[in-house]
């Protein structure tokens, strides 16, 4: 060593320890969230030279965070010549952060659903059976599996229907079921503890009396609210009740790629659209589902191009309002639709509600779906009388892989019901409906639905509703008698 550098040295010993301890801690504590990776590194500083100064010190605990047990102790010298070099600050930045959990406290929804079974249990229309491929979409892919053996379930999800009395009094049968069955795995101490969850309308409408009632439903979910089964059972894992019924004005489930619970028919249902805005005085649709808003049409192509591959041979078109279809973001995929396109409405036929402009209509749809596979048929349902316009019945006339089958729901034969019902038609309109659909497609096939007993129907009124099938001569009829539903329009007969 020159005699310049051993006087440089000593007069500023101080200076560079004081910098080198500084430069050092810095490094250091910047590294030591690297883990087992900055071992090494740590390894490189234990020769470091300093002063038993305070500095030194705080330099010596550090860097033995870092450096193996048998070194951490390790008493430095004066020759600090054996510092870090470069080439250890460039090895350092090179070594990857280890990525912490942001929220420790909160499982991964996969790890929730692994090997847990859950059974389905489903009623209602053919819109539950199509949301419970959705729910078993979503719960597939955070780990759960699927069970026909209701002894064999970890978890029971009830998909239930809340449009008629007689549905949600056998959901309150079965529960009784369920609840007996969850108290004997209690009592066997058995693990994972049994979870019983009520979705769909029911849950929506009645996730008070739910609540209070049933002491062993875990889990209340609305028609909406699907997406977040996965934290809802979750939250279940600490005993408590969980519960998101919240509807809202555009879920689609769009994103979601439905899986067939049942993979081997050669039937499916796709959804379109969810929600109704008619707001008949009878129905509580609108209370349970929600407005009116349409699925992008380019998703249901694509799913329903899916199906074609999967050789499914017959696809049903779903909607509680499934001819009001509109889709409005079309207009900037398809690009140059007219935005003052309106809703053409069957002849004699009003609403009291805006007409909606621009957009896809159901007709539009009904063309694109029918032409990806011509061997594949075409239903739709529930449709509105009033949403049929010549364009849609010269559709299913002209394309043959649309079934020449059509739900008409009549509801009533007498015109002063059916304004009560808040329908938007008379029996007159109908039944002229009627007959220029038989016109244009003499070999249609018709149904519809008649509701008994409505609010101040009297005798004669009733006499009208017999008379209208007659006349018309239906293939099928649903009949029901009327079901007091609290939130619907009309919650008392009172004064009829």
């Amino acid at each position: 060593m020159t005699l310049l550098r051993k006087i440089f040295i000593f007069n500023t010993k101080h200076r560079i320890v004081s910098y080198w301890s500084t430069k050092v801690n810095r490094s250091v504590a910047s590294l030591t969230s690297y883990g087992e990776d900055a071992k090494d590194f740590g390894k490189n500083y234990d020769d470091l030279t300093t002063n038993a100064s305070n500095s030194n010190l705080e330099l010596q605990n550090t860097v033995g965070q870092c450096a193996p047990h048998n070194q951490r102790k390790h008493k430095y010298t004066n020759d600090i010549g054996r510092g870090p070099e470069l080439k250890d600050f460039i090895i350092a930045s090179q070594v990857q952060p280890v990525k912490c959990e942001s929220v420790p406290y909160v499982r991964n929804a996969a790890i929730n659903g692994l090997n847990r079974k859950v059974y389905f249990e489903v009623y209602g229309c053919q819109m539950n059976v199509n949301d419970t491929d959705i729910i078993w979409s979503i719960l597939k892919d955070v780990g759960y599996m699927k069970t026909e053996s209701v002894e064999e379930a970890d978890v029971i999800l009830v998909v239930t229907c809340a449009i008629r009395e007689g549905a949600e009094t056998k959901v309150w049968n079965k529960l009784k079921h369920f609840k007996a069955l969850k108290k004997a795995r209690e009592t066997q101490k058995l693990k994972p503890h049994l979870k019983i969850g009520v979705l769909g309308c029911m849950a929506e409408r009645l996730k008070h009396q739910i609540l209070e009632k049933e002491e062993i439903v875990d889990i209340i979910a609305g028609p909406d609210s699907y997406k977040d089964l996965p934290r809802l059972l979750s939250l279940t894992d600490s005993n408590q009740t969980a519960v998101n019924v919240l509807l809202s004005l555009d879920e689609t489930y769009a994103d979601i790629v439905p899986v067939r619970l049942n993979q081997d028919s050669v039937t499916a249902f796709v959804s379109i659209m969810r929600g109704c805005d008619n707001m008949c005085t009878y129905c509580i649709v609108p209370f349970t589902r929600g407005r009116e808003r349409s699925r992008p049409m380019a998703s249901i192509v694509q799913e329903v191009s899916s199906l074609a591959e999967q050789g499914v041979k017959e696809v049903t078109l779903l909607g509680q309002n499934v001819n009001s279809y509109r889709d409005l973001s079309a207009m900037d995929y398809y690009g140059g639709l007219p935005s003052d396109r309106e809703t053409h409405l069957a002849e004699g036929f009003h609403t009291v509600y805006k007409k909606k402009k621009g957009g896809l209509r159901f007709v539009d749809l009904l063309d694109k779906v029918s032409s990806i596979d011509p061997e594949m048929r075409i239903r739709f349902t529930s449709p509105h009388p009033k949403d049929f316009p010549d364009e849609v019945l010269e559709l299913i006339r002209d394309r043959s892989n649309i079934c020449s089958s059509l739900h008409m729901p009549a509801q009533s034969g007498n015109s002063a019901v059916l304004k009560r019902m808040r329908r938007g038609y008379s029996r007159e309109a109908y039944f002229d409906l009627i007959c220029h659909v038989r016109q244009l497609i003499p070999n249609i096939s018709l149904s519809s639905d008649f509701i008994c007993g409505f609010c101040g129907e009297t005798d004669e009124e009733f006499e009208d509703t017999l008379t209208l099938m007659s006349e018309v001569k239906y293939n099928m009829a649903y009949l029901f008698p009327y079901s007091m539903r609290e939130v619907s329009c009309f919650t008392s007969c009172n004064a009829y």
